[in-house]
């Protein structure tokens, strides 16, 4: 179970909008994740990089969880984030997917969900937030 960094309740990202994320990796990271949707247990979005994935090694996997069940992953080998570094990346809601903007590139995974506003964003595992800001 990775530890939580940061929980905000009471989101309003409604599609067109984004949240700008600057974090850290640990030097030692095994993971992070960030979680959008309506609560720990509705995800329209759970965004985690793996820097040592049993299965894949360096991977990025997207995922969808209702009424707390997983859905089924999407796996993306294009992983641009190394141990001990910062990183900028933007999450972009459009409505029937989410838009994942890494440096050099663009990952996209489908709002499987009904949701049109996400309310709840989480962030867990080996990062440290720098910053993070919402553009409405």
């Amino acid at each position: 179970m990775m530890k939580t960094v940061l929980e905000m309740f009471d989101v309003d990202m409604k599609i067109g909008d984004t949240v700008k994320f600057k974090v850290f990796t640990d030097p030692e990271a095994d993971r992070f994740a960030i979680s959008l949707g309506k609560d720990d247990s509705t995800l329209a979005l759970h965004f985690n990089p793996r820097f040592d994935d049993d299965q894949d090694g360096k991977v990025i996997v997207c995922n969808s969880k209702e009424d707390g069940v997983w859905c089924t992953e999407q796996r993306d080998e294009t992983f641009v984030f190394e141990k001990g570094e910062c990183f900028k990346f933007s999450i972009m809601f459009l409505g029937v997917k989410f838009e994942i903007k890494l440096p050099d590139y663009v990952l996209e995974f489908p709002n499987r969900s009904s949701m049109d506003t996400m309310t709840y964003l989480q962030v867990q595992g080996d990062v440290r937030v720098k910053s993070l800001k919402f553009d409405y």
